[in-house]
């Protein structure tokens, strides 16, 4: 068990995915039995191969890691829940994870129907709001490289798959301060997100307001705009 836990240990440290050896140094144990480890790691689902002979963390540890953020410690809950509270919509938290994003806070609205969303849910960059809101904000280069390792998959007819309109997209939204997406991700959805900024303007998260078309028009969604840029301010102070 404890080895297990040694190896779980390194294959969650940073710069993954990482190599056999690399774990193996990390924790101390053994490459045949690293890899005996890691193998029931990826079948539980808690790592994942790369293809390449490298591991990274598994759907299950990053939804299990998703729920521990979205206790909150920090303040963090109750800035979305007053943001929840001020628009009426569902918000959102959400994260930059490998070549996807990743919910860690969910507030619902006071309603009988709920948006099909829980904490630890992937999200496509190209596809989402929240994704949009990160990549516009990354460096060039890691922008870049993390379209080219994802393909601007279609998920609804809305979805942007061409390359240009989504950098034109892009680039307003770093214009602008907040992304858009109607009804790219899922039909009858749309979303306006707006990036949590590092000291640096690094993009740490993305804070995102989501309803119902039948609610909120394509041309009413930019009024949630100046909410959630401040409410992503005000998460940025707290981490």
């Amino acid at each position: 068990m404890a080895k297990a836990l040694r190896v779980l240990d390194a294959l969650a440290q940073p710069d993954a995915p990482h190599r056999l050896g690399e774990i193996a140094e990390r924790s101390g144990v053994a490459k045949a039995s690293a890899h005996r480890i890691l193998g029931t790691l990826i079948a539980e689902g808690y790592a994942a191969p790369d293809g390449e002979g490298r591991y990274g963390i598994g759907d299950r540890l990053q939804a299990m890691a998703a729920r521990v953020l979205s206790e909150d410690t920090v303040g963090i809950g109750a800035v979305l829940r007053a943001l929840q509270q001020r628009l009426g919509q569902t918000v959102h938290l959400a994260v930059l994870n490998g070549d996807h994003a990743t919910y860690t806070h969910k507030v619902d609205p006071d309603r009988a129907y709920r948006i099909a969303t829980e904490v630890g849910m992937r999200l496509p960059l190209h596809a989402t709001a929240a994704g949009k809101a990160l990549l516009a904000h990354l460096p060039a280069e890691e922008a870049s490289a993390l379209l080219d390792e994802a393909p601007l998959t279609p998920r609804t007819a809305q979805t942007v798959t061409d390359p240009a309109e989504l950098e034109r997209q892009l680039k307003a939204a770093r214009a602008d301060g907040f992304a858009i997406d109607y009804e790219e991700h899922e039909q009858s959805i749309c979303s306006l997100a707006a990036p949590v900024l590092d000291s640096g303007g690094y993009p740490v998260g993305a804070v995102s307001v989501s309803a119902l078309t039948f609610l909120v028009t394509r041309e009413q969604l930019p009024s949630f705009a100046d909410a959630v840029r401040q409410a992503a301010a005000d998460v940025a102070r707290r981490l």
